[in-house]
């Protein structure tokens, strides 16, 4: 009987042992649509502009930062 009980908490010991799955891992991120820009925080603005490669200044307007992200993505097609 003891012994029972001792493997049962054996494994549930064990189970918090292991490291926690990423089931996102594998999978592709979806791309920002333009259009989603207007949605966004100026915080994501600056995280989004980060991705592509540009520095932007939080204090500018929303509309300011959308534009250059718009404009940086288009001309970095080219």
């Amino acid at each position: 009987m003891f012994s029972i009980v001792k493997k049962w908490f054996d494994s549930v010991i064990k189970s918090y042992d292991k490291k926690p799955v990423n089931y996102l891992s594998g999978k592709k991120k979806s791309a920002v649509r333009v259009g989603d820009l207007q949605h966004k925080t100026k915080k994501e603005l600056e995280d989004i502009g980060r991705k592509i490669g540009i520095e932007l200044d939080r204090r500018l307007t929303k509309e300011k930062l959308i534009n250059k992200i718009k404009y940086n993505v288009k001309n970095r097609r080219k």
